[in-house]
């Protein structure tokens, strides 16, 4: 005779997702969709470095409080509440890149790890007094729009590298990509917010993009350009402070 077995225990519940994923997930669809990208479930979960079970879970609670709606294919969409909120969350991390990098002197591959932790942390008094102290920048150290304080967000006009034509002067506004290798690599070319590009060659058939940035010329790959944003005139908010920087230097010299 077999002896009794002992019933298997239940599985052990999910955990409840946390406020800091609900807002990372939430700042991920706003980040895809302002990128003309679609907000799935696997695109969810990488940004905001979770498993896609997690991210299911977070995202269905977003649903019950109103701040996503269904879309086709799987896909989600923010509400008028959610697009607010997230708004909110996306610049809390966009100061504290900003915070990062001129005040702390973190290089610019780096802020983007660190402020996805103090986004979380910031009370409104606190990224009040951030936004004061950094006169209010217009964009993070990627050349990303920070939302104004009511949650408005005025992108420029750009477009992806990859669409621009050959013989074209432009000057990078923002780098999409914010992996950290990804980021050593193009400053490592001089290809960061408010550089001057000339498109000299398009290789046929999906080759490279051949740009001259200043003395050095370059073959970009179509799959790096396409997550570079330019605009064809250079008046960039990297720019604009490089500009007011030298306007203070030669204030505090009597020039």
């Amino acid at each position: 005779m077999q002896p009794a077995q002992l019933p298997a225990p239940p599985p052990a519940p999910t955990p409840a997702p946390t406020e800091e994923m609900l807002e990372d997930c939430l700042q991920a669809v706003h980040r895809l969709e302002s990128q003309g990208r679609v907000a799935n479930l696997t695109e969810v979960a990488a940004f905001a470095g979770i498993n896609p079970a997690s991210a299911d879970q977070v995202l269905g609670e977003l649903h019950a409080r109103g701040l996503l709606q269904n879309g086709t294919a799987g896909c989600v969409s923010l509400t008028d509440q959610g697009r607010r909120l997230a708004a909110g969350v996306l610049r809390r991390h966009r100061l504290s890149e900003r915070l990062f990098a001129d005040i702390l002197g973190l290089p610019w591959d780096r802020v983007h790890d660190e402020a996805m932790r103090l986004e979380h942390a910031l009370t409104p008094e606190a990224e009040a007094r951030i936004a004061t102290l950094l006169n209010h920048p217009e964009t993070c150290p990627h050349g990303a729009p920070i939302p104004a304080a009511d949650g408005t967000l005025a992108p420029p006009a750009t477009r992806s590298l990859d669409q621009v034509s050959a013989g074209a002067r432009v000057w990078i506004q923002q780098i999409v990509e914010e992996e950290a290798a990804f980021l050593r690599y193009l400053a490592s070319l001089g290809l960061m917010p408010g550089a001057e590009l000339c498109i000299q060659d398009i290789a046929p058939f999906g080759g490279p993009i051949l740009v001259q940035v200043g003395d050095a010329r370059y073959a970009l790959g179509r799959n790096v350009a396409a997550r570079i944003l330019v605009r064809e005139d250079g008046d960039t908010p990297a720019r604009r402070r490089t500009r007011a920087r030298r306007n203070v230097r030669h204030v505090a010299k009597g020039d």
